[in-house]
C-alpha cells in the first residue's frame, strides 16, 4: 500500500503542514514512512490569507453550533481537522477520512459533519484507492 501510495499519488495528494506536523508528534510507523516519502506529496502552509479565512469561517460556525459540547468544539479548534477542512473548501480538495457523518453526535466534531455543513467532497479510504489506481492482486 505505502510504495502504491507514493507512485499513484505522487504529485497528485495534497499534504498539509498541521496534517504533516501532528504525524511527526508520534514516533511511530507512518512519521518514519513520512520522512522517506514527503516528497511525492504536494505539501501545503496553512498561512494562505483564504485559508485563514476558511478555517475562521469554520470554527466560528463550529463554535456557536448549539449541537456540539463545549469540549468536542475546543477540540476540533486545536487539532489538525479543522485545518483540513478549510483547505479543502479554499482548493476544493476532496478530503479523506474513515470518519463517518453522524448527523447528531455531540462529543465530537466529525470532518463528514463539517464538510456537509460547507459542501466539501470527502471519501474514504477506499474509494481514494480506487480513485488513484492502488491495487492488491
Amino acid at each position: 500500500f505505502w510504495n502504491q501510495l507514493k507512485e499513484k499519488g505522487c504529485n497528485k495528494v495534497v499534504l498539509i503542514d498541521k496534517i504533516r506536523e501532528e504525524i511527526y508528534g508520534n514516533e511511530d510507523e507512518l512519521s518514519h514512512w513520512l520522512q522517506t516519502a514527503e516528497s511525492y506529496f504536494i505539501i501545503r502552509s496553512s498561512s494562505d490569507g483564504n485559508i485563514l479565512s476558511n478555517y475562521s469561517k469554520i470554527i466560528n460556525f463550529i463554535q456557536s453550533s448549539e449541537q456540539y459540547k463545549q469540549s468536542a468544539k475546543d477540540e476540533f479548534a486545536s487539532v489538525a481537522d479543522s485545518w483540513l477542512c478549510a483547505h479543502a473548501l479554499t482548493y476544493e480538495y476532496i478530503v479523506v477520512t474513515q470518519e463517518k457523518y453522524e448527523p447528531n453526535i455531540k462529543k465530537q466534531v466529525k470532518i463528514p459533519n463539517v464538510c456537509e455543513a460547507f459542501n466539501i467532497k470527502y471519501i474514504n479510504l477506499l474509494q481514494f484507492m480506487r480513485e488513484i489506481g492502488i491495487r492488491f492482486d
